[in-house]
């Protein structure tokens, strides 16, 4: 089902698998017809970088692969999952046609072989992930650009579904649900409503995402042509765009119980390796390495959306957490993630207002800013309550220690959060007298 017919070009890509989008040709049109189309990096205004119309089930041949997935939370909380997975033949992922399968398949065996690292906790993990899940999962992932870990890609861009499809809206040309409650996941992990919940209101701010990429391309654009006027319209939509997003990130508290993320949900968002982890050298993904391999889990950092405004307004992170932030870019599908290299490349945006002598271009320039500040700020509140309050808690679920107030992509939570914030708060600039 595609919902409207704007988005035919965007989904062409769904025929083709590893697509180099190359910036350096160009046809002579000049640069914002040819290089900055939205289609380019697999982007659209309705969609944003959510995938259009995912697939819910892959075809017969996968069945064991749709069975796993469908039963997870059954089979985790019955400690019966990594019995299921052993018995499991090697399926063929040269069957799987499309990208749409390709991206479903991923989703599926991310979520199965976190199950199967995660379900017995820290002192339980294997060192070994079987041959029958690590090939094909490692094969798609070479496939797609996408890396083999539980990632927001797979639990957000491509995990949703409409309850009834007929509830959706047309909004300055931006297609959402009417209601988060008409969004639900195609799969979650064990935690109910609540996982679901948690997902979808991240899916949910990629949607009021959506119109973003549009605007912020048009106010490079204006900057470039030194139109101020254009330059202040697409700035004031912008901001109206970041203020949807934390509005929607407030619904979070409304059906997502902290004790249920941090003791049943977050533990399956983690990767393997590194310092304080049950096995710091990594994983063996049979059939793939002999040596062990670490991968970094699922993170807001591998959302495009805030990413995607640093670059456009030139905000820099202290080294060590740019350069973690550049490493969740491999995370991202790669037309994602140069659609981001291209508009840090390219913006001039607050060059421009910082040499401009209007008052009021500056002013929305910080509007902006602050609006990120604060989106930033109610981030790390949320943080603070779901996974720092709840670390400290006596009867915290003790399963998964090694999580403990790190995010499940590896960082030390608050410092790096408060970090994120200052950074972005040195760009505001001086609005003089």
């Amino acid at each position: 089902m595609i919902y409207i017919n704007s988005i035919f070009s965007y989904r062409l890509f769904f025929v083709k698998v590893k697509v180099k989008v190359d910036l350096g040709q160009s046809s002579g049109q000049g640069y914002y017809e040819d290089s900055m189309k939205l289609e380019d990096f697999y982007v659209c205004e309705e969609f944003g970088f959510m995938l259009p119309d995912p697939l819910r089930t892959l075809p017969d041949y996968f069945g064991q692969w749709n069975y796993l997935a469908e039963n997870l939370t059954s089979l985790i909380l019955q400690k019966q999952l990594r019995e299921e997975v052993d018995k499991m033949p090697v399926l063929d992922h040269n069957k799987l046609k499309g990208y749409r399968q390709l991206r479903l398949a991923h989703l599926q065996l991310s979520m199965i072989s976190s199950a199967y690292i995660w379900q017995e906790g820290d002192k339980g993990v294997p060192k070994v992930l079987p041959e029958c899940v690590a090939v094909p999962w490692y094969k798609v992932s070479e496939n797609i650009d996408i890396k083999p870990v539980v990632c927001h890609p797979d639990m957000v861009l491509c995990n949703w579904t409409l309850l009834d499809p007929h509830k959706y809206v047309t909004l300055a040309s931006c297609v959402i649900p009417r209601t988060l409650e008409n969004l639900r996941c195609l799969y979650t992990f064990p935690g109910g409503m609540d996982s679901n919940w948690f997902f979808m209101v991240t899916a949910r701010m990629e949607f009021d995402f959506a119109p973003a990429p549009k605007y912020i391309i048009d106010a490079i654009k204006a900057s470039d042509t030194e139109d101020t006027e254009a330059l202040i319209q697409n700035l004031i939509l912008i901001k109206q765009v970041i203020l949807h997003m934390k509005e929607t990130l407030k619904s979070m508290h409304e059906l997502v119980s902290a004790e249920v993320f941090y003791d049943t949900l977050r533990p399956f968002l983690s990767g393997w390796g590194g310092e304080g982890s049950p096995f710091p050298e990594g994983l063996i993904y049979e059939g793939i390495s002999e040596e062990p391999i670490q991968m970094s889990g699922g993170s807001a950092a591998q959302s495009s959306t805030l990413q995607c405004l640093d670059a456009a307004f030139g905000v820099q992170h202290e080294t060590s957490i740019q350069k973690f932030l550049l490493k969740m870019r491999d995370h991202m599908p790669s037309a994602h993630k140069k659609f981001i290299e291209t508009i840090s490349e390219k913006s001039s945006i607050r060059s421009y207002v910082q040499k401009s002598d209007d008052k009021g271009l500056k002013q929305c320039f910080n509007q902006v800013l602050e609006a990120m500040i604060d989106f930033r700020s109610y981030h790390l509140q949320v943080v603070t309550k779901y996974v720092v309050i709840m670390s400290n808690r006596q009867t915290r679920n003790q399963d998964y220690e090694s999580l403990s107030k790190k995010g499940t992509g590896g960082t030390s939570l608050l410092p790096f959060l408060k970090s994120i914030r200052q950074s972005t708060t040195e760009k505001l600039v001086e609005q003089g007298n």
